[in-house]
């Protein structure tokens, strides 16, 4: 199977992941799709579901939970055993994952999202990672270093939104357009060019300098210890972008080693901007986070593998 540009994109970050001994969080998304495709066979008969399944873990050669907690692979093995007849039973487990994503307090789908007929399984699927990585990103814990690789604008908007919702806590973002966010109610945002100031050249350390005050400049508004200070960038590929790859490098390195006590850091990355080359320089830079967020190909939130190895 060929992969356009946006697949290619999407295999490089789940390769480096994957090399990079990030491990995905667990999602309940799966523990849903599992029942909901019992439940629908079972509505049938136990027999019938009990041998239905045995049937197609035997000609995929998979268990029961390997193949019953991944959608493309059950929904292929259903068409294959019943041709047009298995549209029936995809419905049917459609119907049953949105009722229990619903339950579960798992699914922010509107009325017509939901009776459109090409609302498929993986859409329900991920909507309930959507929401996972929306809880995860407002109940936190403090002294964490995440990455977001996105693509859409608008999940971008949503995890900030979530990211900045705690109240009382000093919050401040990085941006080439910090008037963009003016609905967060930041206490501080700050552009590039404000920052830095005219740039004609490569970035150097007093420029890192610069930066680490910004954030320190944040912190000390922070007057109750028990409130975490949270800063983001909402495009951290400027640099990249704009040549100046090694200077992110060192302040994400520095960043993974001693980040400020009680703060948080958000670097998203908008990866629709890089090329295939481009984004390969990420490699080492996603390494430096202790959690990574992905959007696509659908939302889950990756905890780093090893122990982060930081001055405290």
């Amino acid at each position: 199977m060929t992969l356009n540009l946006k697949g290619k994109k999407n295999f490089q970050c789940l390769t480096a992941l994957d090399d990079l001994d990030y491990i995905p969080l667990d999602s309940i998304s799966e523990d849903i799709l599992y029942r909901s495709i019992k439940e629908s066979l079972e509505h049938v008969g136990k027999a019938y579901s009990k041998a239905v399944i045995d049937h197609i873990c035997g000609i995929n050669r998979l268990s029961e939970r390997e193949i019953l907690t991944n959608c493309d692979l059950f929904e292929d093995s259903m068409y294959r055993l019943f041709g047009h007849g298995a549209v029936s039973i995809i419905n049917k487990v459609k119907v049953l994952a949105l009722r229990h994503s619903l339950m579960e307090h798992k699914s922010n789908l509107t009325i017509p999202e939901i009776v459109d007929p090409s609302l498929t399984i993986n859409d329900v699927l991920n909507e309930i990672r959507r929401i996972e990585a929306l809880d995860f990103v407002h109940k936190m814990a403090s002294h964490n270093h995440i990455a977001l690789l996105y693509s859409h604008k608008d999940s971008l908007n949503k995890i900030l939104s979530e990211y900045f919702s705690p109240k009382d806590a000093p919050k401040a973002l990085l941006s080439e357009n910090p008037d963009n966010y003016s609905h967060l109610n930041l206490t501080g945002s700050i552009s590039y060019k404000e920052l830095f100031g005219p740039i004609t050249g490569p970035i150097k350390e007093d420029a890192v300098f610069k930066l680490q005050t910004w954030i320190s400049t944040i912190r000390s508004g922070n007057k109750k210890s028990n409130i975490c200070t949270r800063i983001a960038e909402d495009d951290a590929t400027w640099w990249i972008r704009n040549g100046y790859t090694r200077a992110l490098s060192s302040i994400e390195l520095s960043l993974s080693r001693e980040l400020p006590e009680c703060t948080s850091i958000l670097c998203a990355f908008d990866i629709s901007k890089l090329t295939p080359k481009q984004l390969s320089t990420m490699r080492a830079i996603i390494g430096f986070h202790d959690y990574v967020i992905i959007e696509e190909p659908s939302f889950t939130v990756y905890r780093f593998g090893k122990p982060t190895f930081r001055y405290v």
